[in-house]
This record gives C-alpha cells, sequence and structure tokens, in this order.
C-alpha cells in the first residue's frame, strides 16, 4: 500500500496575505509601517501550542506546495519562522513524516560555491509578505483573523513512498522531531537560502536520511520513454554536486560544534540558524 512521501518543505518561493473573505491591501506605506510596528512578534512554534495560530501544510507533490498560516487572534502578528521544521501527517491520515526549511535568497551567486552557477529555485525572492532574514528563517505577518499563505520547494525524506498531494493534510512540527541528523537539517538549509538546487538537495537528502548509496542514487530511473528508453532521476552534475553538499554538510555541523563550545548560548542550534 501506497502512503504519502515524506518531503521536506524547503525554499520559501513566494509569500503573500490573503484575507478570511477577500484580500486585502494597505492604502499606503505608512499605513503597512504602522501594521507592522503594532504587530506582535511571536515564535512559530510557540504560537501554536498558545493556539494563536493555526499552521496547514498543502502539498502539491514531493517538490512544491503551500503553508497555510491562521491568526487566530484580533490582532497582528509577526510571526519568526523557523529555518528548518517537520511536517507529519494529520491525525487521523496514512503517511510519512516530512521535513522543511523557510529562506531562499534572490541572490544566486551563492549557487557558485557549490554547483559552479547551478541554477537555483526559480521565483525565490526575499521581503515578500512581511519576512526577511536571508534564509534564516525570518518572520512572516498575518492581520487579525487573517490567512497567509507561503509557496515552498520541497525534497522527500523518505524514499519509496508515493508523492503527497493535496488530499493528505500535513501539520507543522520542529525539524528534530523528525530527524536526528544535523547534516540533513544543514541540507535543507542550504537549500532554503538558494545555495543549492533542489535535485541536488534530494540526492543528499536521500543519502544523508535514508542512507541509499551513490550508486543506487545514480542508477534511479527517471523518465521512462514508449520506445523502452529510460532516463536517470539525477543527472552526473547534480550527483557529483549532492556529494559536495553532504561534506560541506557535515563541515558545517562540526563549525556550528566548535562555535557553540566557544561562545556558549549565545550560538542558537542548527535547527534555528
Amino acid at each position: 500500500m501506497k502512503s504519502a512521501k515524506c518531503f521536506v518543505l524547503a525554499v520559501l518561493a513566494a509569500a503573500f496575505m490573503v484575507s478570511t473573505s477577500s484580500a486585502a491591501k494597505p492604502s499606503s506605506a505608512e499605513q503597512a509601517a504602522a501594521e507592522n510596528n503594532a504587530a506582535e512578534h511571536v515564535e512559530l512554534f510557540a504560537a501554536i501550542k498558545a493556539g494563536d495560530i493555526e499552521v496547514k501544510l498543502v502539498p502539491k507533490d514531493s517538490t512544491t506546495g503551500v503553508a497555510m498560516i491562521t491568526n487566530k487572534t484580533k490582532k497582528p502578528l509577526k510571526i519568526q519562522l523557523p529555518a528548518a521544521f517537520a511536517g507529519v501527517p494529520a491525525l487521523g491520515q496514512f503517511g510519512g513524516g516530512v521535513g522543511g526549511g523557510i529562506g531562499g535568497n534572490s541572490n544566486n551567486n551563492q549557487n557558485q560555491s557549490f554547483g559552479g552557477g547551478m541554477m537555483g529555485m526559480g521565483g525565490m525572492g526575499m521581503g515578500m509578505g512581511g519576512f526577511g532574514g536571508g534564509g534564516m528563517g525570518g518572520f512572516f505577518n498575518v492581520g487579525p483573523e487573517k490567512v497567509g499563505k507561503i509557496k515552498f520547494a520541497a525534497v522527500c525524506l523518505e524514499h519509496g513512498k508515493a508523492d503527497p498531494n493535496p488530499r493528505v493534510a500535513y501539520e507543522i512540527k520542529p525539524i528534530d522531531s523528525y530527524t536526528d541528523k544535523p547534516e540533513v537539517i544543514a541540507v535543507v538549509q542550504m537549500l532554503a537560502r538558494g545555495e543549492i538546487d533542489q535535485r541536488s538537495a534530494q540526492a543528499a537528502a536521500w543519502h544523508l536520511e535514508n542512507g541509499m548509496s551513490w550508486q543506487e542514487l545514480a542508477a534511479k530511473v527517471g523518465a521512462k520513454h514508449l520506445n523502452g528508453t529510460v532516463e536517470p532521476y539525477f543527472t552526473p552534475s547534480q550527483m557529483e554536486l549532492a556529494m559536495r553538499i553532504t561534506k560541506e554538510a557535515a563541515r558545517r555541523v562540526e563549525a556550528n560544534k566548535d562555535l557553540k563550545k566557544a561562545s556558549p548560548g549565545e550560538v542558537t542550534s542548527l535547527s534555528q540558524q
């Protein structure tokens, strides 16, 4: 029996606010600034626990979807978003868990650090919908009793299961409630920052989280044609970059440990960076 595939909500591609009844736009820049200043700052998971917001993840497939954030209060909220998070099927639904990261950077020059100019995720941008942070989580503004929507890109974290679909609702959870591998979280954050492309990140994620060998990943079949020929799921360049990504993820995890030792209490955990 197939179940919903586990995926990582990774790159924040676009964000926009909608009213529960109709879209609302500020009448002026001054009004928008005033509303932003008046908004109460809350952390996403703390606000969920307090009942102030509700977050629903609606995957289109294993690569993209929409996160819907409902402000259940009568006051504007400026919500601090996590750089990495997990998603699991809602109670009573069948499927695997998912993980992800919010961020993105419209400056794709960072891609050259890993792929010699490999294309990043399309439509990435910063500062949209009242958030920012350069791939470090950032903030998202939601008006009183309104719904904010964030479009995301994704990578799967549970190889072999059927793709997610809009009929299966997912709940957002802290990423360390799903995976105990900090290197996986680092890969998600690299994708969220626009440093790497989605396919290369996917290969790295399956290697780290699901233990797939590079040989298995290279042999994975993508498209099958009517004439009997097949195309690989990953190109040689994506496989090469994925190997470099896993090494870089391990290096960043070690560097983060060293920083925490040097400045205890001053450096956030990897899942919060």
